[in-house]
């Protein structure tokens, strides 16, 4: 699932152009709130009917997804691709530098299960 800081047709637009299309999103204009607000990551959670110890929120922004998902509880993986300083105090539970490694993360921690 995403959740993401822009609208409906644009997002729609977006899958269009790079020709992926995602299980569900969350928009901006469907949470009436832009990230780091919680009314996405509340909505997602409703969507998918997980427990917050079920859900890993994986992103670039640290400020607008990790931060927010720490603050409910969710496991975060950040995705530091710019090898920035972590601002603040929030620590993520994973920090990778890429999506390469995000997935070797998700399908090494899923072999072991």
């Amino acid at each position: 699932m995403l959740i993401t800081n822009t609208d409906d047709a644009i997002i729609a637009e977006t899958e269009r152009t790079i020709d992926v299309k995602f299980d569900d999103i969350i928009t901006a204009e469907q949470a009436g709130v832009y990230k780091p607000g919680l009314e996405g990551f509340h909505l997602a959670r409703n969507r998918l009917g997980l427990k917050v110890s079920q859900i890993w929120h994986a992103g670039f922004g640290f400020k607008y997804d990790i931060v927010p998902a720490k603050k409910l509880g969710y496991t975060t993986v950040w995705v530091n691709r710019q090898a920035q300083a972590r601002p603040g105090r929030v620590k993520e539970t994973f920090l990778v530098g890429d999506m390469r490694t995000l997935a070797y993360l998700v399908k090494g921690i899923a072999a072991s299960i």
